[in-house]
């Protein structure tokens, strides 16, 4: 990849902007950005890694592997309108990383051939570690899916999945670190109200998923298996699950996951064509 082109400079730019610039895929001066209005923050970001913002979008787009979009869902029907009279050049891999938004319903707006990508990172993208699914459109192929594959990998670890599994992404590793969030801020209040001090508390509770994700991603155990490991019948453990179990917190978290999940259909039936 030679050039690549982000049309909105919002934080999921920025943490792929710092994945390229550390995993050296692109020097800074070749990652070129857009946004709607706000020049103080294409200069925050010229500033902070030295790449190439513009106003001109011949010049943004011109030689461009990779148009990114990052905009607001709200700005994407203006930006797929600026687009369609671009003249894009043959091959040039348009990625969405809006929520929501089918590839067909972008394809729509595109010369007939140009190859689309929908992808849906998460938030922990910021730190590099980001869990993306990303999936083709009719125009994508294998060669076109290494190549988002690679860029998204420089932020974290990228999956690909068939389109219609979108929804289902979204609801889990797209809104997923805010249900975990939720679940941290909980113990963390729980460990206050037992008479533990704040900042060993959230030391211990940060190690403790820590060390939870590690167990899981390095055993071959699922996490019902690991669960059982660490409770033992009439101990602390049983005692605190029992209260899950009676309060519902599985059927809870299924049905998060669930109302997540419808809601990223309606919103991709917004953008329909």
């Amino acid at each position: 990849m030679k050039k690549i082109a982000f049309i909105g400079a919002g934080a999921m730019a920025e943490a792929l902007v710092k994945g390229l610039i550390a995993a050296e895929q692109l020097p800074a001066k070749d990652i070129w950005l857009t946004n709607h209005a706000n020049d103080a923050r294409l200069e925050e970001l010229h500033a902070a890694y030295g790449v190439t913002v513009t106003r001109e979008q011949t010049e943004l787009l011109k030689d461009a592997d990779v148009i990114m979009l990052s905009m607001k869902p709200k700005d994407a029907e203006a930006a797929l309108s600026s687009l369609r009279t671009a003249k894009l050049e043959p091959g040039q891999i348009v990625v969405s990383i809006l929520a929501g938004i089918h590839t067909s319903f972008l394809e729509s707006y595109l010369p007939v051939y140009q190859p689309v990508v929908r992808a849906m990172p998460n938030t922990s993208a910021t730190i590099l570690e980001a869990a993306t699914a990303i999936a083709a459109g009719v125009h994508a192929g294998s060669e076109e899916m290494q190549v988002v594959s690679r860029l998204f990998g420089t932020v974290g670890e990228a999956v690909e999945v068939k389109e219609e599994d979108m929804d289902a992404v979204t609801a889990i590793s797209g809104s997923g670190p805010a249900y975990l969030y939720y679940m941290m801020e909980a113990l963390q209040e729980a460990s206050s109200q037992v008479g533990l001090d704040e900042t060993i508390g959230k030391q211990l509770l940060i190690q403790t998923f820590k060390g939870a994700a590690k167990m899981l991603e390095e055993s071959d155990l699922t996490p019902a298996q690991l669960r059982a490991n660490i409770t033992s019948a009439g101990g602390t453990t049983a005692a605190g699950i029992s209260v899950l179990e009676e309060q519902g917190l599985k059927a809870a978290m299924q049905a998060c996951v669930k109302a997540a999940a419808d809601r990223s259909k309606e919103m991709g039936q917004v953008f329909s064509k």
